[in-house]
């Protein structure tokens, strides 16, 4: 019988973590991810985050506002969706979507000079996917 309470209870405090608020990001690496959001997604999602303006868009569509990811998620960050999104490997509701594939792309406003092969490195998408979490209203 104290077996299963054990059990029981390690199960529910399971369950509690799962569903609490991510730990703390580190403060370096949401500002990296800062700086990569502004160098790669804030001609079209807006420098301030808010949608950015269609006109000055290169595609002249209003991109959609990146701190309302969590509110129109139930209040839960989308992480892997966001990650398989940009990274292409989801289908577009729209084929035609200005959105980039980043996976073929790479950062190249990030790294102009080719600093990293034209490649997305694991650590600034880590990083600047803790910046659009910690930015959700």
């Amino acid at each position: 019988m104290h077996t299963r309470s054990i059990f029981f209870v390690g199960t529910i405090c399971a369950f509690l973590t799962a569903c609490s608020e991510p730990p703390d990001r580190d403060p370096r690496a949401v500002r990296e991810g800062q700086r990569i959001y502004a160098n790669e997604c804030a001609a079209c999602h807006g420098g301030g985050m808010e949608p950015g303006n269609a006109a000055a868009s290169p595609t002249y569509v209003v991109a959609p506002d990146l701190t309302l990811l969590k509110r129109r998620n139930d209040g839960y960050f989308p992480r892997e969706f966001v990650s398989r999104f940009v990274m292409g490997q989801l289908e577009k509701d729209d084929p035609a979507s200005p959105m980039p594939d980043f996976s073929a792309q790479g950062l190249r406003n990030v790294y102009p000079h080719g600093g990293a092969d034209g490649e997305v490195l694991e650590t600034d998408f880590e990083n600047l996917l803790d910046y659009l979490e910690t930015i959700q209203r």
